[in-house]
C-alpha cells in the first residue's frame, strides 16, 4: 500500500511568516507615512515658489503699467490659473492648503497649513529697499514702491518680505 504523503505548510511555519510580515509592516508604514509627508511638504514649498515668482511678475508688469511696484491684495490673482478651492484656498489675509482636499469639512489640523499674506501699498512707509554702503555695511531706507509679506511654514521657518 502506498503512503500518502501531506504536502503543505504547518502551522508553526505560517505564524512564523505571519510574525515577520508583521514586522515588516510595523517597519514600513511609519516610513511610508513620512514619505507621503515629505512629498506633501515639497509640494506645496514648490506652490509657494511659484506663487512668490508669479508675484514679482505681477508686480514688474504694474510697473511697466504705472511706474511703481505694487502688489495684489489676493496672491492667487498674480497666478495663470487659479489653485482648486479644495485644495488652496485664500481667505482674510491667509493662504490655505488642505493637503487631503477639503470635501466635507473632515480633516485633522495637521492636514491643513497655513501662511500670511500681506501687502503695503507703495510710499506706506512699510517697505525698505537694502543699499550697499560700499564699506561691508547696509543701509535701510524707504522704498516708494509696494512690498508684501509671507510668512509660515517652510523656509526654514523664516517669513519673507518682498
Amino acid at each position: 500500500m502506498k503512503k500518502i504523503i501531506n504536502k503543505g505548510f504547518t502551522l508553526v511555519e505560517l505564524i512564523i511568516v505571519m510574525v515577520l510580515l508583521g514586522i515588516l509592516a510595523a517597519v514600513a508604514v511609519p516610513r511610508m507615512t513620512n514619505s507621503i509627508r515629505s512629498a506633501e511638504e515639497a509640494a506645496e514649498q514648490k506652490f509657494m515658489g511659484n506663487l512668490i515668482s508669479a508675484l514679482e511678475v505681477y508686480a514688474s508688469d504694474e510697473v511697466v503699467k504705472h511706474s511703481v511696484k505694487k502688489y495684489p491684495s489676493d496672491p492667487f490673482i498674480a497666478l495663470d490659473k487659479r489653485p482648486d478651492d479644495n485644495k488652496w484656498n485664500f481667505y482674510m489675509g491667509t493662504i490655505y492648503h488642505y493637503r487631503n482636499g477639503y470635501n466635507d469639512g473632515n480633516y485633522s489640523m495637521n492636514e491643513v497649513q497655513s501662511w500670511s499674506y500681506v501687502t503695503h501699498d507703495p510710499g506706506s512707509g512699510y517697505c525698505y529697499t537694502t543699499t550697499d554702503n560700499g564699506d561691508g555695511t547696509y543701509n535701510d531706507q524707504p522704498s516708494s514702491h509696494g512690498c508684501y509679506e509671507i510668512q509660515g511654514p517652510g523656509y526654514d521657518g523664516y517669513g519673507y518680505m518682498y
